[in-house]
């Protein structure tokens, strides 16, 4: 099992490099990233970083946008980077380059078998991005079946996302001045604040707790990367999530004392999806 996590600083490499064994980088055509780095400074990073590294180009692609794309992914079609996408128009461009296997298919809840697992692998992709809505007994048996998944072993989930941007629009029919940053959303009758995200790509709701497999985390052993996001976090925050999951896998320190420390960091959890199936409960509506 190969560690990444996506970073938010070019200084914050050396912090984590001991850790990990690949950084996530966020890019011009991220639709969420908790850092958008340039194409110069992914160039300068894929130059000295001796890691893998992963590209977020997670927008959905709509057709007057598609040259651009290809043309950003076609920059770096020379280099090492692998890129991580959810749209399977991003697969096709990648198979004209004759690079798909530096792709990592991720489309959040759509994968939640591993029937549609093998599927994906005679595709040619590097690996398949896990739902985070399925129990982890599921996704043990997923990886007992292929050599290729790809899972968030922590971080907030997307549930919802449209290329609208129901920020703006909100902003602009209710006449109220507010910034942008830190945006959160809350439904009436329930006690969740989700965070949220709105971009040129549109708007993302993310689940109001973070998703963190640690206290099963030897059910994720034969997946090929666990993926630590740390969108929404500070970076001392993200370097020290990271630090423990680390040291955890390398048995430097236990499994109960990982859990004691990142209680410690006194983050919300939402982890429920780990142990029960995602069902559809009319009473909640």
């Amino acid at each position: 099992m190969k560690l990444i996590a996506s970073i938010n600083s070019i200084d914050m490499i050396n912090s984590i490099s001991s850790n990990v064994d690949g950084i996530v980088l966020g890019c011009p055509y991220s639709f969420y990233a908790n850092k958008c780095f340039s194409l110069d400074d992914i160039n300068n990073i894929l130059k000295t970083v001796d890691k893998q590294v992963f590209i977020l180009v997670n927008l959905v692609i709509h057709n007057e946008r598609k040259e651009e794309v290809r043309n950003f992914i076609s920059s770096l079609a020379h280099t090492k980077a692998y890129f991580i996408y959810q749209d399977l128009g991003l697969l096709q461009i990648l198979k004209e380059m004759g690079i798909e296997n530096r792709g990592i298919y991720n489309p959040l809840t759509m994968i939640t078998n591993y029937q549609d697992m093998l599927m994906y692998d005679e595709l040619g992709v590097d690996a398949v991005g896990l739902s985070s809505e399925i129990t982890l007994d599921d996704v043990k048996l997923c990886s007992e079946h292929s050599s290729k998944v790809f899972y968030l072993g922590f971080g907030y989930h997307p549930m919802y996302q449209t290329y609208r941007k129901l920020a703006s629009l909100y902003k602009e029919h209710s006449k109220l001045d507010y910034s942008f940053n830190k945006m959160t959303i809350k439904e009436l009758n329930k006690e969740a604040i989700d965070p949220m995200t709105e971009n040129e790509f549109g708007t993302v709701i993310f689940r109001s707790g973070v998703i963190s497999i640690l206290e099963q985390i030897e059910k994720v052993n034969n997946i090929k990367y666990l993926f630590i996001d740390g969108i929404f976090l500070d970076e001392l925050t993200q370097i020290k999530v990271i630090d423990i999951y680390a040291n955890v896998i390398k048995n430097i320190i236990s499994k109960e004392e990982g859990i004691k420390m990142m209680n410690e960091l006194g983050l919300r959890y939402s982890n429920k999806f780990m142990y029960e199936d995602s069902v559809y409960n009319p009473e909640d509506f």
